[in-house]
């Protein structure tokens, strides 16, 4: 029963989920594009190029960024660049995508991804130059546009349906025990997701929420009791007791001692994570023996290729890895990891 709730909980929304996933692929693979074509790249490989001319011309540094970034658009079923005796060139049956036609093709309630895209992008050039922009850089700089961004898209309803179905892939017995317990919400974003988890849990568990990027930690505190309101109008009182504390904090050196709480929960966060495996340890390390963790991840091969690069275009973000990692970095901290849809829905009891 417990898979048939989750699923019915992701299948609510599959239908906007799928069709706002692949229109959201090509927005990030215009902007990919786009970097590259405002830099010169395309111009300049109108004759061929070794790959060290290619650093050398452009002052590159992280050749590593970049030749992951050049084999993802030789391997495109339309390959922007293609390979001849060891050089790149541009493609000549290859047509720029039109970012009108795009738009004209998606759902105008995810129109921000573009905005969002568009300005992670411009982190492309930086990347490659191996510049020290981290996460927090990113999501604050130019009067905090992407803090702003991501929090109208936090309360889209995709997000909210995969943390129902978090929700719905605990037992029974899960949820009673949460009552009254202390769970420390990793990376909570703009707040919608923590007051998603109080009222789920009718205000009965004492929630700690940290995230690493100060101007989303103001907006959740700001925004915690109107999010309240909007998602259950007759919730039970808020109150000193069962308000939410939120703290800045980073995920893979979470600042609690070893086993301080119950549970953990966490949703599409790790990819932003410097280091996903060292964000799993630690929420093993701070949840006690017996306790929980849950949450959502996704995972390669699901998530686009361009909005990985994008995203890694933040010096210190790890981006998407294997399923077949996700399982090994919690069996290397001695746990067991349910795993179900392919919004990767995970719970674990934490054995030590």
């Amino acid at each position: 029963m417990r898979a048939i709730r989750t699923w019915w909980e992701i299948f609510k929304a599959v239908g906007n989920g799928m069709r706002a996933g692949r229109q959201t692929d090509r927005i990030f693979r215009y902007f990919t594009i786009k970097a590259l074509r405002d830099l010169g790249m395309f111009d300049y490989l109108k004759e061929p190029r070794t790959f060290p001319e290619i650093l050398s011309r452009f002052d590159f540094q992280d050749s590593q960024y970049v030749n992951e970034l050049f084999s993802l658009l030789v391997h495109d079923k339309e390959a922007a660049i293609i390979v001849k005796s060891e050089k790149y060139l541009i493609n000549k049956d290859f047509n720029f995508p039109d970012f009108k036609e795009i738009l004209e093709g998606t759902d105008p309630r995810y129109h921000i991804m573009s905005d969002m895209a568009e300005v992670m992008s411009k982190n492309i050039k930086e990347r490659m130059k191996e510049e020290k922009l981290g996460l927090q850089q990113v999501f604050e700089r130019d009067n905090y546009e992407l803090v702003n961004m991501f929090n109208h898209l936090l309360g889209e309803g995709p997000y909210s349906a995969i943390r129902s179905g978090c929700f719905a892939f605990l037992t029974k017995e899960d949820r009673r025990w949460l009552e009254g317990k202390r769970l420390l919400d990793v990376g909570c974003g703009n707040g919608q997701e923590t007051a998603e988890i109080w009222v789920h849990m009718k205000g009965k568990t004492k929630i700690e929420a940290i995230d690493a990027v100060p101007g989303m930690l103001k907006l959740a505190e700001k925004q915690f009791e109107t999010m309240v309101g909007k998602l259950d109008p007759s919730h039970p009182p808020i109150s000193d007791e069962n308000k939410p504390i939120f703290k800045l904090g980073n995920a893979v050196e979470l600042p609690y001692e070893d086993n301080s709480y119950d549970a953990a929960f966490y949703s599409i966060m790790l990819h932003w994570t410097s280091n996903p495996a060292k964000a799993i340890a630690e929420m093993v390390r701070v949840v006690r023996p017996g306790g929980l963790i849950f949450g959502a991840q996704a995972y390669k091969p699901l998530v686009n290729p361009y909005m990985d690069i994008v995203i890694r275009s933040s010096r210190n973000s790890y981006g998407f890895f294997w399923k077949e990692d996700y399982f090994a970095w919690y069996r290397d901290c001695g746990q067991r990891l349910e795993l179900i849809t392919p919004a990767g829905i995970a719970r674990v009891r934490v054995e030590k």
